[in-house]
């Protein structure tokens, strides 16, 4: 999975619930999709400027 598709399925579930705390939110992450990160990579991702028209996901 590449750094893109990454953030865009990070950011969907920030969406998903507003205001989670970041530890959730890679937990969460974690059960979707098997693959691990830390809080800091998950923080990394969503603060990257995307491509797409959505605003990037608020931690």
């Amino acid at each position: 999975m590449n750094r893109p598709e990454l953030r865009k399925q990070l950011q969907a579930l920030a969406r998903r619930y507003p205001g989670i705390h970041p530890y959730t939110l890679v937990l969460r992450f974690q059960a979707q999709t098997g693959r691990v990160l830390t809080v800091q990579q998950v923080e990394q991702l969503l603060a990257e400027p995307g491509n797409d028209r959505d605003q990037p996901a608020k931690l």
